[in-house]
């Protein structure tokens, strides 16, 4: 029986494909250089066959990836790319190539020993290494490994970063990633016969990433410069013209001021607003004078810039899973920020607090895990979830770690004091019966196994406010109104024990119902469920329905329950469409004035970034 027609065309079409492929890697490869003849000792099938053993007994973890250049090499019965009839001169000058311009992404070219590899194939040019098979055989097993490695390493880099975010971050990274699998394997053996244009298109190519990797470009020849100091007076800018050149000129290579002004004696408006827009891109309350933080930061070496694009162009190769959509919630830590997209478009941001950071007076030795900074218990933890469900009026379940800790010794000093000013309410672990205050000696409780929870009961009074926001994760964190306001007045706000605290959530929460269209109504009543006043008819009727349910379930209780009944309790609004959130942590970062911002690495993350590139 003959196959149906287009069946017989696909085949044909494939078999021609196929056949076309091959055709051109044979073609591809590059006749032995005119120097190597001067190593009358090599055989290309004898070198083949040593190469093939030596693949057979290698250890996988010779290098990075190694289990995976085996099965490179495997993928197609063994063929050499770079020691193919001796040397292929020209995909090598390709490849350093690339790796010669590695610092264009940020990558030190160090890491990829490429002087070393450079040294070996000049040992090779100038005749420098025996003409003797089995000498000359094994130099070019490993130049052909460490090739490989190399290409593996530069194209892993571009395609998924070249750290490990694991590694960077701890325990706080709970963001699954893609990694290098034996689909990116074969891409990258199909690709090798055109590996120009290949690694090219592994470049990241998100508009992000270009703009930070183009202000990279701009500033990294001054990154080794000394920069002479601009005077730290405020006053010095008021009358000296010598000061006003200095301060000009530092911002016009910062790229703040236009290169074609031309300073005069006074401390012009174009001046100021320049300095006010350095201030906005690096956290900085504008100002109407000149003050010594600025001129601080003014003052900072080129390379502080560079090593931060270095690090957040890195961050950006990270390929986490799942990439954002067109909807979502994104909150930058070192910016203490939250930003709700709809469609793309930025439609909310609000401040935020963070989880408490280290003492920044630790001194490094305490902090590092052999040369990597370790994450502090309380950070907020850098994850991908789903906001599926908003909590009105939510009770804190005080986790055991804050009520050993924190409570603990306060309830040892006055008991019910606590209990009163915090409107807290004991339950015993086994029973689940509630606890009387007085009846509880805290003094001779263990403090490593406390037998009781603590919860603090619904209202503006809670340390989670009137609104929460759940998604699930493992830290068991999640975003939530305050009831301690003050402190969005401050400019840093790393002061959580990891939670995100949302300046605005009832805003944050209208982003959400409209997600889900719940109509004026809807909102309206959920509204008066965190207690505000109704301004509809209906609303009206609504919290009068409410009020009736409430009195007819306290007259239910026994006289034990209404001893602890609590008119406002938590209420759960189930979202049927939910929101993507990404916790995220960027130092450097495209503003939404096109220019790149600058924030402090509240948590170490950029040292961890700039060992890991050097030191892998």
């Amino acid at each position: 029986m003959n196959p149906h027609p287009n069946l017989r065309k696909i085949i044909t079409a494939l078999f021609l494909m196929l056949l076309f492929a091959c055709g051109n890697k044979t073609a591809d490869i590059e006749p032995a250089p005119f120097w190597f003849d001067a190593y009358s000792s090599f055989k290309m099938d004898d070198y083949q066959q040593y190469f093939n053993q030596e693949l057979m007994t290698l250890a996988p973890d010779f290098v990075p990836y190694g289990n995976y250049i085996i099965l490179y090499y495997q993928m197609e019965n063994n063929q050499l790319l770079w020691t193919n009839n001796g040397l292929q001169e020209h995909k090598i000058d390709t490849l350093f190539s690339f790796i010669s311009n590695a610092y264009q992404h940020g990558l030190p070219e160090a890491r990829f020993k490429k002087n070393q590899i450079d040294s070996v194939v000049n040992l090779l040019k100038t005749h420098r290494i025996e003409n003797d098979a089995p000498t000359l055989y094994k130099i070019l097993f490993h130049l052909e490994m460490d090739l490989t490695a190399m290409y593996f390493d530069y194209a892993s880099a571009l395609s998924f970063g070249a750290t490990d975010p694991k590694k960077v971050n701890g325990v706080k990274w709970l963001y699954a990633t893609k990694q290098v699998d034996t689909s990116f394997v074969a891409n990258l053996r199909n690709q090798w016969h055109n590996m120009n244009e290949s690694l090219k298109a592994m470049a990241p190519v998100d508009s992000n990433y270009l703009v930070l990797q183009a202000e990279f470009l701009r500033l990294y020849p001054y990154r080794d410069s000394t920069l002479t100091n601009i005077p730290n007076n405020p006053q010095s800018y008021l009358h000296n013209d010598d000061a006003i050149k200095q301060l000009c000129s530092r911002l016009q290579l910062l790229g703040i001021l236009d290169t074609s002004y031309v300073p005069t004696e006074i401390l012009s408006d174009t001046i100021m607003t320049a300095v006010n827009l350095f201030r906005a891109n690096n956290a900085i309350p504008e100002s109407a004078t000149i003050d010594e933080e600025t001129i601080e930061k003014l003052n900072r070496p080129i390379s502080y810039y560079t090593d931060k694009l270095a690090v957040n162009m890195e961050r950006l190769r990270w390929r986490i899973i799942p990439q954002k959509g067109e909807n979502f919630i994104a909150v930058n830590i070192p910016d203490f920020t939250l930003r709700t997209y709809r469609e793309n478009v930025s439609v909310f941001t609000t401040n935020i607090c963070c989880g408490k950071t280290q003492n920044p007076n630790v001194k490094p030795e305490e902090r590092h895990s052999g040369k990597l900074i370790l994450a502090f218990e309380s950070e907020t933890p850098l994850l991908y979830s789903t906001i599926k469900r908003i909590v009105l009026n939510p009770e804190w379940n005080i986790p055991y770690s804050i009520l050993r800790d924190e409570y603990y010794p306060k309830f040892v000093k006055s008991n019910t004091a606590v209990v009163k000013k915090e409107d807290l309410y004991i339950v015993d672990k086994k029973t689940g019966k509630y606890m009387v205050p007085d009846s509880i000696q805290w003094s001779k409780i263990n403090r490593k196994n406390i037998p009781y929870k603590i919860f603090q009961s619904s209202g503006k009074h809670n340390a989670l406010g009137q609104i929460k926001f759940d998604f699930p994760n493992t830290e068991s964190v999640y975003l939530h109104d305050t009831n301690n306001k003050g402190a969005f007045k401050r400019r840093v706000r790393a002061l959580s024990h990891g939670c995100v605290r949302v300046q605005n959530p009832f805003e944050l929460a209208a982003v959400l119902y409209e997600m889900n269209d719940y109509d004026s109504l809807r909102c309206e009543e959920l509204s008066i469920i965190v207690g505000k006043e109704p301004v509809s008819d209906k609303g009206k009727e609504y919290l009068e329905k409410r009020e009736e349910q409430e009195t007819k379930y306290y007259e239910s209780l026994s006289a034990e329950k209404k001893r602890f009944y609590r008119s406002l309790r938590p209420t759960s609004v189930y979202l049927e469409k939910t929101m993507p959130v990404y916790i995220e942590y960027y130092t450097a970062y495209v503003g939404d004035n096109g220019m790149v911002q600058y924030r402090n690495d509240i948590y170490y993350k950029d040292e961890n970034i700039i060992y890991l590139l050097n030191n892998q």
